[in-house]
C-alpha cells in the first residue's frame, strides 16, 4: 500500500490522502466485518454454553446408569452393606448382585502358609560359594543352580529368575546373614524341597532351618469344610472371604436401602440442575435475548427425560413413578417425597426395582434413560449433530470474516495506489500550469 505518500508535494491534491482512505476503510469495516465479529462472539458463547449443558448431561448419565439393567457393574438395588463380628476374616465383593441378605458363619482352623527355608549363618555374602548343585523342587519342576565360582549374591539373582520361588540375603546379625528361600504362593501345592550336592552344605537339610512349612487353609463356612491353598475363598455368589487368623467370625449382609434413597435423590438433584441450566441459556427476557436461540434440541432432551418418568413400567404396566413419591412441580422440577420413597423400599422393594431397573422384556426408567442418553453422543446422535452444526456455523463465520477482511484490505490497497497515481498526475498538471503562468506573466511584463 502507498501509505504516507498521498497529498504530498501538491496543494491541489491535498484531499487525496491516507487519512481519507483510512476513514473510508473504517466505515466499510464497521458495515461488513463488525457484524460478523459479533456473530462469532455469540456463536462461541453458544458453544461454550452447550458444552456446559453437555457436561451436565454426562453427569446425569453417570447417576442414572446405576439403575441400568445392563450395567456391567452392580446396580443400585444390588448394593448391600455388611458387618463382621470377630477378627478371623475380612470380606469383599466385586459384584454384589447375587449376594442375598443374611448371616454367614465362618470358623478358621488353619491358615494357608508358604514354605520358608533359611541357610546356616553366612559371614560374607560376596564370597565364592563351595562347589556343588543347589536343587529346588516345587511340584513337578526342579531347578538346579551350579554354585561353582559363584557368590551368594549371584545365586540369589539366578533363583529369582523363577516366578514361583523367592530368594533373598537377609542380615540377621551385625555381621551375619542367611540365604532365605521361600515359595511365592501359599499351600501344599506350593511346597518346596531343597537338595545340596558336592561340597555344598548350606544347612537346608537341617529340620530347624525349615522355619515355616507349607500348609492349606482349613475353614468351615456355613457348615461347609474348605481346604484350599489360598487364604482367600471366592464364593459362587461373588462374596470374597479372606482368612486373617484362626478363630470364629460371622458376616451379616443387609440390603443398602440408604444408598438407594441417596441415589434416587441424586437423580432429582442433577436433573433439576440440568433443567435450570437449559432454562438459563434458552429463555430470554425483554432486556436480554436468550444466549441459545435454537433451543428446541436442548429443551427436547429435557422433555424426553421427563416423559419417561411419566410412562408406565412393569410387565403389566402396573408401575408408575408417582406412586412412589416421585413427581414434577409446575416449574418442571423433580421432587421426591422422602416418606413415600422410604415406605416403598420397605414394603414394595421388588416393585420399586421393577420400576427403575425393569426386565429385558420391559425396561425400567433407569435402563431406558441410560440408553437414551448414551445415544445422544453416538455418531448420529442428537447432541453430536447439534454440536457439529454449531461448530460448522462458527467455522463459516470465521471463513466469512477472513474473506471480508481480505476483500477490504485488497480494495483499499488498490485505492491507495490509485490515489498515489492521481497525485502524481495532478502535481504534474499543477507544475505545467505554474510554468505556463510564469511565461504568461513574462509576456505581459514585456508588453
Amino acid at each position: 500500500m502507498a501509505d504516507g505518500i498521498l497529498g504530498l508535494g501538491s496543494s491541489g491534491s491535498v484531499d487525496l490522502n491516507q487519512d481519507l482512505i483510512n476513514k473510508l476503510k473504517e466505515t466499510e469495516t464497521n458495515a461488513y466485518i463488525a457484524p460478523i465479529e459479533k456473530n462469532i462472539e455469540e456463536s462461541e458463547a453458544t458453544i461454550e454454553a452447550v458444552n456446559e449443558i453437555s457436561a451436565k448431561i454426562d453427569e446425569f448419565l453417570s447417576v442414572i446408569e446405576g439403575f441400568d439393567l445392563y450395567n456391567t457393574s452392580t446396580n443400585v438395588f444390588d448394593e448391600v452393606s455388611a458387618t463382621t463380628t470377630g477378627t478371623a476374616v475380612s470380606f469383599n465383593a466385586a459384584d454384589t448382585s447375587n449376594i442375598n441378605p443374611g448371616t454367614i458363619a465362618v470358623t478358621v482352623d488353619q491358615l494357608a502358609t508358604k514354605d520358608v527355608y533359611q541357610s546356616d549363618i553366612i559371614a560374607d555374602t560376596s564370597a565364592t560359594m563351595d562347589s556343588g548343585i543347589l536343587s529346588i523342587t516345587l511340584g513337578s519342576s526342579t531347578y538346579d543352580f551350579d554354585t561353582t565360582d559363584k557368590t551368594y549374591e549371584e545365586i540369589v539373582t539366578q533363583i529369582n529368575y523363577n516366578s514361583s520361588i523367592e530368594a533373598s540375603l537377609e542380615q540377621v546379625g551385625d555381621n551375619s546373614y542367611r540365604m532365605i528361600i521361600k515359595s511365592v504362593d501359599t499351600g501344599l501345592d506350593n511346597a518346596i524341597t531343597i537338595g545340596q550336592t558336592g561340597d555344598l552344605n548350606l544347612g537346608y537339610d537341617n529340620d530347624l532351618n525349615h522355619v515355616v512349612s507349607a500348609q492349606n487353609m482349613k475353614a468351615k463356612i456355613d457348615g461347609v469344610d474348605y481346604n484350599l491353598s489360598s487364604n482367600k475363598v471366592t464364593m459362587e455368589n461373588g462374596l470374597i472371604i479372606t482368612a486373617a487368623e484362626k478363630g470364629d467370625a460371622s458376616i451379616s449382609i443387609e440390603r443398602d436401602d440408604t444408598y438407594v434413597i441417596e441415589q434416587i435423590n441424586k437423580i432429582a438433584t442433577v436433573y433439576n440442575e440440568l433443567v435450570e441450566l437449559v432454562d438459563s441459556y434458552t429463555r430470554g427476557s425483554e432486556d436480554s435475548p436468550a444466549l441459545i436461540s435454537d433451543s428446541s434440541t436442548l429443551r427436547g432432551i429435557v422433555g424426553d427425560i421427563k416423559n419417561m418418568f411419566y410412562d408406565t413400567y412393569g410387565l403389566s404396566d402396573e408401575e408408575n413413578a408417582f406412586v412412589y413419591g416421585i413427581s414434577f412441580n409446575k416449574d418442571g422440577r423433580m421432587e421426591i417425597d422422602a416418606g413415600d420413597l422410604s415406605e416403598a423400599l420397605t414394603d414394595n422393594y421388588d416393585d420399586l426395582k421393577e420400576l427403575f431397573i425393569g426386565y429385558a422384556e420391559k425396561e425400567g426408567i433407569g435402563t431406558r434413560i441410560t440408553a437414551y442418553l448414551d445415544d445422544l453422543d453416538s455418531l448420529d446422535g442428537i447432541m453430536t449433530t447439534y454440536e457439529e452444526r454449531l461448530s460448522k456455523q462458527l467455522k463459516d463465520l470465521n471463513d466469512s470474516q477472513e474473506e471480508e477482511t481480505e476483500r477490504i484490505d485488497t480494495k483499499y490497497q488498490q485505492l491507495a495506489s490509485q490515489f498515489a497515481a492521481y497525485t502524481v498526475i495532478i502535481t504534474q498538471m499543477e507544475n505545467s500550469f505554474s510554468s505556463l503562468k510564469l511565461i504568461m506573466n513574462m509576456d505581459k511584463n514585456d508588453n
